[in-house]
């Protein structure tokens, strides 16, 4: 007879891997890209419930990730812990201040500099209502499309990051069979927290899930440069041309890369190319060097690449198509 499947799993990532990072939350797929330099290190971990499930990951480093959460699920997201707000969708959002994604919704999130631990529950609609009604007397306000964040009060932010918390670390001592009472506990804790954060601020009027228009707008132009200069890794970053393509100013688009990623977009464009070398090395298989590799991606000169590619991985190209 088979082992029963243990609803709590646990890995860590050792080194930037874009591709063991993909599947961090259940059912979909986020592209992630560091953004910063140093050794990077993620703690992922997962609990699986007969109704929902919950996803979280500590990272060390910052790093931007875009994805869609799945269809069918409500998203109930939140920093658990981040030294500054990080930036979602065009906004900047606190730790513990839930964010409500509607099914299959996109997401693209950047943290602040500084460790960040992110936590996300998928869950069904009817379930996620029904349970609300049970605590609440009354069904949540949920967006039919899109997203919405109203900022939590200070208690109702405490509870949820304490209630996440203390469930992902019970969860990480269970040894041998878990009981059925066990998980019902769990479940309970967690959607009370967050039926509890939820509720509390969903009150008011009901107000538009990305914001005001001018956030609505300033995300539009940083996807649209995104997706002008992932069709350019191949050559230098040239701002003029992009400028002239969105029809954005230089100091504008500046400001708007700053925003939402922490540097500029000559900068994203150096980083997307280093991020697109690291995973054409990983998957190599001494199929190709490092350079073909370096070449494929716009870096011309080998000895130039191989020092920014130690610089932000942490090692020299040659050790990632060793390992």
């Amino acid at each position: 007879m088979d082992e029963p499947m243990s609803p709590y799993s646990r890995f860590v990532v050792d080194g930037f891997d874009a591709d063991a990072l993909l599947g961090v939350v259940r059912d979909t797929r986020f592209e992630q890209r560091l953004l910063a330099s140093g050794h990077f290190r993620a703690c992922v971990q997962r609990l699986v419930f007969p109704e929902f499930s919950l996803d979280s990951g500590a990272y060390t480093l910052p790093i931007f990730a875009s994805g869609s959460f799945s269809q069918g699920m409500i998203a109930l997201a939140l920093a658990v812990t981040c030294e500054e707000p990080m930036w979602a969708n065009g906004r900047w959002i606190a730790a513990g201040q839930v964010m409500v994604f509607a099914e299959d919704s996109e997401l693209n999130v950047r943290p602040s500099p500084g460790g960040w631990q992110w936590a996300v529950m998928l869950i069904p609609r009817e379930v996620l209502q029904r349970e609300s009604v049970r605590r609440l007397g009354r069904e949540l306000r949920l967006p039919r499309t899109g997203w919405h964040s109203r900022a939590a009060a200070p208690k109702d932010a405490r509870n949820l990051r304490e209630g996440v918390f203390s469930v992902l670390q019970e969860a990480a001592e269970w040894q041998g069979v878990v009981l059925p009472e066990q998980l019902e506990v769990q479940a309970s804790t967690l959607l009370g927290v967050f039926i509890d954060a939820v509720g509390a601020s969903d009150g008011g009027p009901e107000r538009r899930g990305l914001g005001s228009g001018i956030e609505r707008r300033r995300d539009a132009i940083v996807r649209q440069a995104e997706a002008y200069l992932k069709s350019q890794l191949e050559n230098a970053y040239d701002s003029r041309a992009l400028s002239s393509y969105l029809g954005v100013g230089e100091r504008q688009l500046e400001r708007l890369f700053h925003d939402a990623y922490g540097h500029g977009p000559c900068h994203w464009h150096q980083l997307a190319r280093l991020n697109l070398a690291r995973s054409a090395l990983r998957r190599a298989q001494g199929r190709v060097g490092v350079t073909e590799v370096a070449t494929r991606y716009g870096f011309a000169h080998l000895g130039r690449f191989s020092v920014m590619y130690r610089d932000v991985f942490g090692e020299s190209p040659r050790d990632t198509l060793r390992s």
